[in-house]
């Protein structure tokens, strides 16, 4: 599976602090392992939030990674708060 990184998430990655931009890269490095595998990604609370693919991951205690998943390619769009993350999906 390839991680391909979005212009905004690169941008919400940038305002983060050193400790939540090491646990995105961790989210980065397990997810391609986590979505092969049924119950592998329960540790990351990975769970569909849009009907059009839209997923989001848990990267920290109020902070959330969103991404889509198209063919072998899961695609991280935005990181930012729940409140981020609400106003992300009212934007579809």
């Amino acid at each position: 599976m390839k991680i391909l990184l979005m212009e905004r998430f690169q941008r919400d990655l940038a305002g983060l602090s050193q400790q939540d931009r090491n646990r995105c890269f961790e989210l980065m490095i397990a997810l391609p392992k986590a979505m092969g595998t049924p119950h592998g990604h329960s540790g990351l609370g990975i769970r569909k939030i849009h009907s059009s693919g839209i997923y989001e991951a848990r990267v920290g205690l109020g902070l959330r990674a969103v991404f889509a998943l198209r063919l072998d390619q899961a695609i991280l769009v935005r990181v930012g708060s729940h409140e981020d993350v609400r106003k992300y999906l009212a934007s579809l």
